[in-house]
């Protein structure tokens, strides 16, 4: 969904639990928390460890990058340690009008990202008409603000009326192998 008022900015919290939060403490604080003009994406966690998470904004023209003090407080006891919050510019942020019920985040450090017209899309990508496609709701990919290198990529997709969810193509076993930070909200 087009805006008149783009988003701008993606800003990336990552921090490490002392324990996994498997009763979802942490992911309510992180509910009854958000601000902003965009709709909150919830706590999502690592899929190599459950006490590694991460939170996500979009942030408009105007609106403040600074993480919020109040969230923070309320989440510091449960914390074991906080990384310095990462700062994207948006390349991609689209959103369909209904809410994605599941999302996976995809972070790297590595990975040049210069524009080039040989590496440009001409022309409009495959369809996946079939059976396995999955409907996206939201997609968000940012390059990291400072540094040539690195990629973000949120996707938020539907769950299967029967609950199911697949990989959906990722190369979550590989992760770890690549470079690569993935995280997913949680199941339910």
């Amino acid at each position: 969904m087009a805006s008149a008022d783009p988003i701008q900015l993606f800003v990336l919290q990552e921090f490490r639990l002392r324990a996994a939060d498997p009763d979802g403490v942490v992911a309510r604080i992180v509910a009854a928390r958000s601000s902003g003009r965009e709709p909150a994406v919830p706590l999502l966690t690592s899929i190599g460890d459950r006490r590694d998470v991460a939170t996500i904004r979009a942030l408009h023209a105007g609106e403040p990058a600074e993480p919020d003090a109040a969230q923070r407080a309320a989440l510091d006891p449960l914390v074991s340690s906080w990384a310095s919050p990462k700062h994207y510019a948006a390349r991609i942020s689209e959103r369909s009008q209904s809410s994605p019920s599941h999302f996976r985040l995809a972070v790297t450090e590595s990975g040049i990202n210069v524009e080039d017209e040989a590496f440009a899309v001409s022309g409009p990508g495959p369809t996946a008409d079939g059976p396995t496609s999955t409907p996206v709701g939201l997609v968000w990919i940012g390059a990291p603000v400072g540094t040539y290198a690195g990629l973000l990529v949120l996707v938020g997709s539907y769950d299967d009326p029967d609950g199911a969810r697949q990989a959906d193509g990722w190369p979550l076993p590989l992760s770890r192998e690549l470079g690569v930070r993935i995280y997913e909200s949680a199941k339910g």
